[in-house]
Order: C-alpha cells, then structure tokens, then sequence
C-alpha cells in the first residue's frame, strides 16, 4: 500500500499567506505586471477607439498577445519571488525574476495545448462509445454501463484540473521544474492527495476572503468619504458632503484636472491593492504545493507521463507516416486520374474531329446533290420557258400573219367595191340604161370580191375540235384548252 497518500498535512502551515503581505519585491513586481497590464488594456482601448478598421484590429491583437505575455511573466516572477520565500531561501533579485517569469510562458502554454488535447481524445473515445452503443440490444447494456461511467471519468478530471492542476502547476514551475517534472508533481499530487488539497484549496479562499473583507472594510469607507471631501473642495460633481449628484456631475468630476489627478491616483491605489491580495494568493498555493508534493514519490507519475509521451509521439509518428503515406497514394491516384483524364480528353478531341469532319464531308456532299438538283430544276424550268416563249412566238406569228392577210383581204375587197362604185357612177356620155347595168355589175363584183375576202379570212384561221374556239390554221394545238388538233 502507498503511504504517499496518507501524508500529514498541516492546514496551519497556510497561514504563512499573509507573509507575502511583507514581501516588498514581489510587491514591487506584481504593482509594476498590474501598471503595464493596465496600459497594454488602454492602449488597446484607443486602437480599437482612435485608429479603427484592420490596422486597429490588428493592433489590438498585437496587444492582446503582448497583454498575456506580460501577465503571465509577471506573475510567474512574482511566484518564484515568494517560492523563494516560501521555500526559506535567498531572495532573487527583480531582474532574475522576470527573467525567470518570461522563461515560465512556453511551459504554460504547453500546458493549455496538453489540456486541449486530453479533451479533443476524451471527446473522439467518447464519440467512438457512442457510436457502439447505438448496435441493437446490446448498444443499450454498454450504454447503460458506459455513460455514467463517461461522465464520472469527466467529472473527476474537470475537479481535478480546477482544483489541482491549474492553481498547482504554477508553483511547481516556480519551484524550478521543468514542464514534464511539473506535470508529473502534479498528477501525483491529483492522483494520491486530491481530497486532502482540496480541503486546503477551500481554506486557502477562507483566508483570501478574510483578507479582502479586512481590506475592503478600510478602503471603501475611506475611498467614499475622502473622495466626497475632495470634490466638495477642489470642484465636481458632488452636491453635498459624500454624495454623488447624477451622471452629469460625474461626468464633471472628469472635467477638473485636480479631480482627474485624484481619480487616477485612487485607480493606481486600486491596482496596488490587488497586487497585495494576489500576492497573499500565491503565497499560499506556495505554501500549499509544497505541503502537497513533500514527500510525494513522483518517480512512477512522471515514467507513466514519459510513456504516455512516447505513445504520443509513436501514434503521432504512426499517423503522420500513415498521413504520408495516404498522400502519397492520393498524389499517384490524382497523377493517374489526370494522366486518364488527359487520355480521355485527347479520345474524345479526336472523335470530336473526326465526327466534325465526316459532318463537313456530309455537309459538303448535300450542298453538291442540292446544288446539282438546284441547277437541274433551274435548267429544266428555263427549258420550259424557253419552250414556252418559242410557242408563244409561233402563236403571236400565226396570228399577225392571218390577221395580215385579212387586212389585204379586207383592203382589196374595198378597193374594188370602190372601183365598181366608180365604174357604177352615170357618166354623161353613157345613157341610163348602160348605167343601171353598170351598177349592176359593180355590185356582183363587190359581192364576188366580199365572197374572196371571206373565203380568205375562213382559209386562215378554223375552230378548235375540243373547244369551238377559233384558232389559227397552223395551230397544232388549241391556246385556250390546249387540245391537239388534226393536221
């Protein structure tokens, strides 16, 4: 059995808190981190105020990183200040302690990123139980076994980062231990005499807060009624003896030199006070981590972190070749479905060309049949027309030559009724007689001539067989039914 657990400890050794009360240089320490820490935060108030937009943005996170650093060195300064106290040795001076303090920051921020992975793997392993709870009937037993179980492992670890590790990790960085050895002192603490420094922890803020009430007590009741007097005499925004008159005579207060002077003293006296009440605080986790960790074996904690390290660094080992490796796979299969891809490409690039040339080639042959059959109608209609045009000439021929030879029908049936009209006329010199028979004969020759003419215009034209219209006598076929007539 391990007698490292049940290991004496004195509560009473927690009264030596108020001995940081008396420490000037951790005083002086903790006045100064709290005076930068209070100028980085106003600067970063008028960054964001004054310049604005992503230069201000920037600036203030600048700022804020630079705000952290220096807390954390200061306090860690302050810390190893008062461990030296604690521990009864000689003193360091200012400028070691920072020293010190600035050396302190990479181990704290070890620690956060440790803490943030133990959860990130407590999250993934409860996530994976989850997942086999949700198997039927069985999931629900394991559920029912797993859960609480889950929750408690979770419960103990959130107690035993709030109680021990975060207050206690710091005093074992102060003592000199490195980030390992600090851990380790740690875990061992958590692991054997959790009850025990928990029981300290609560007795630590019965102090803390019988400290602040006592400070509290002096310091407001002065405060209150010296600034009451203050103002009633240099000027602002009290109407009577300790009493405020509204936001416009606070904001008064502001407007008098003498009252902002007074104000900002009571806000450097405010700062100065903290640090005394920061300093009883880290006197007694001191005092209470080395009560924890006397006599605590840390051998057997610190080879089980050495070996959680190691199988760290092998899972990570592993899964960073595993990582390679999946890249490597990934590149070769992205180089080969490129190399497919550009294959692919080239194929269909040339099925594209080859199909856009038979299409050209198609194309082409279906403007030369419809160029051939273009040229062969238009030749086949100027034919026609042509044929047309030729028939229409023989038609229009035919009838001016039957019409001409009317007219010279017409113009010699006139001519000689006209020469028997004169033949007709009495002359003086014929008698009556001979004249009656005179216009006689005349008559039956102009007869004779209107029967030539007639017989002349019926020789030239004749009626259509089909139609009954009169056509030309050389007509082979009829212009109005386009029947073909006998010859």
């Amino acid at each position: 059995m391990n007698d490292n657990a049940y290991h004496s400890i004195d509560f009473g050794a927690l009264t030596r808190a108020g001995e940081g009360l008396t420490q000037w240089r951790a005083l002086a320490m903790g006045f100064i981190t709290v005076l930068a820490c209070g100028v980085i935060f106003w600067l970063m108030q008028f960054s964001g105020a004054r310049i604005g937009g992503i230069v201000g943005v920037l600036l203030m996170v600048v700022l804020a990183i630079a705000g952290f650093v220096v807390w954390v060195a200061g306090a860690s300064a302050v810390g190893v200040l008062l461990m030296d106290k604690a521990r009864n040795l000689p003193l360091r001076s200012i400028g070691e302690a920072a020293r010190f303090g600035l050396g302190s920051v990479p181990k704290f921020l070890l620690l956060g990123v440790a803490v943030m992975v133990a959860i990130i793997a407590f999250m993934l392993v409860a996530a994976l139980i989850y997942f086999v709870c949700k198997i039927p009937v069985i999931g629900a037993v394991l559920a029912f076994v797993a859960h609480p179980l889950l929750v408690l492992v979770a419960a103990g670890a959130i107690i035993a980062c709030m109680w021990v590790v975060f207050p206690l990790f710091a005093p074992a960085v102060w003592s000199g231990l490195n980030f390992r050895q600090a851990l380790a002192s740690v875990f061992a603490i958590a692991r054997n005499r959790l009850v025990q420094v928990v029981l300290m922890m609560m007795v630590l803020y019965i102090i803390l807060a019988v400290v602040g009430m006592l400070i509290a007590t002096g310091v407001f009741p002065a405060m209150v009624s010296l600034t009451g007097m203050a103002t009633n005499i240099m000027g602002g925004g009290y109407n009577t003896y300790g009493q405020m008159g509204g936001m416009g005579a606070a904001m008064a207060m502001f407007s008098n030199a003498s009252m902002v002077g007074a104000l900002m003293g009571l806000s450097v006296l405010g700062m100065l006070l903290f640090a005394l009440v920061s300093l009883v605080a880290m006197m007694g986790v001191n005092v209470l981590y080395l009560q924890a960790a006397d006599g605590l074996d840390t051998a057997g904690t610190a080879s089980d972190i050495e070996g959680a390290f190691g199988m760290m660094k092998e899972k990570a080992r592993e899964a960073a070749d595993k990582a390679k490796a999946a890249a490597e796979r990934a590149k070769q299969a992205a180089t080969e479905r490129s190399q497919a891809a550009a294959a692919a490409r080239e194929q269909v690039q040339e099925d594209v060309s080859q199909r856009e040339r038979d299409d050209a080639l198609a194309r082409f042959d279906d403007a030369d049949r419809q160029a051939a059959q273009q040229e062969a109608a238009e030749q086949e209609l100027a034919a026609r027309e042509a044929a047309e045009r030729e028939a229409a000439a023989r038609e229009a021929a035919a009838r001016a030559a039957a019409e001409r030879e009317a007219q010279a029908a017409q113009a010699k049936a006139e001519a000689q009724r006209q020469a028997a009209a004169r033949a007709a006329a009495p002359s003086p010199d014929v008698p009556p007689a001979v004249g009656a028979a005179g216009v006689m004969a005349a008559g039956v020759a102009g007869a004779a001539a209107a029967a030539g003419a007639s017989g002349a215009s019926g020789a030239a034209t004749r009626e259509c067989r089909a139609c009954h219209h009169t056509i030309g006598a050389n007509d082979a076929f009829c212009e109005y039914c386009g029947a073909k007539q006998d010859a």
